[in-house]
């Protein structure tokens, strides 16, 4: 049955018909023209073929130099953060046209450089660790208790 309904739907629709154009972009007498046209420039592309391919290896070489002198990138895992905190960093990220991992090499190369914000950073990472361990503890203890409802 759902067949049979299937192939009234097809049958009953209305499809838009859609005029040919009369404002054709190439005409009939073009044709020829563009062939020999396309036959030149292919000639003219051989010809300067071996320069072309001079100018791409120096490029490439200056390309590859350059990119030599870039710090190399690695993956990192996913980073989990609090969900205002999460917002906020992102928000600024997004203002100041930067990747939130972009960001955080450069706090840490700042933090690394100066002793003391260094150990107050250390600090508030310890608490926040301690703090979600034990976060961690409670959702474990009440998915155990919820089990035994």
């Amino acid at each position: 049955m759902s067949d049979s309904v299937l192939d009234r739907i097809r049958q009953n629709r209305q499809r838009a018909a859609v005029p040919p154009r009369s404002d054709t972009l190439i005409t009939k007498a073009q044709l020829p023209e563009q062939a020999e046209e396309a036959q030149s420039t292919e000639l003219t592309l051989e010809v300067k073929e071996p320069t072309s391919i001079a100018n791409n290896s120096d490029t490439l070489k200056d390309l590859k130099t350059e990119l030599a002198q870039i710090p190399e990138t690695n993956r990192h895992s996913a980073i989990v953060l609090e969900k205002e905190l999460d917002q906020h960093l992102t928000r600024y990220c997004k203002d100041n046209r930067i990747t939130v991992e972009v960001f955080l090499e450069a706090a840490w190369i700042h933090a690394s450089s100066n002793p003391d914000v260094m150990e107050e950073i250390l600090a508030e990472a310890k608490r926040r660790y301690s703090d979600r361990k034990r976060a961690g503890k409670l959702r474990r203890l009440i998915t155990m208790l919820e089990g035994q409802s």
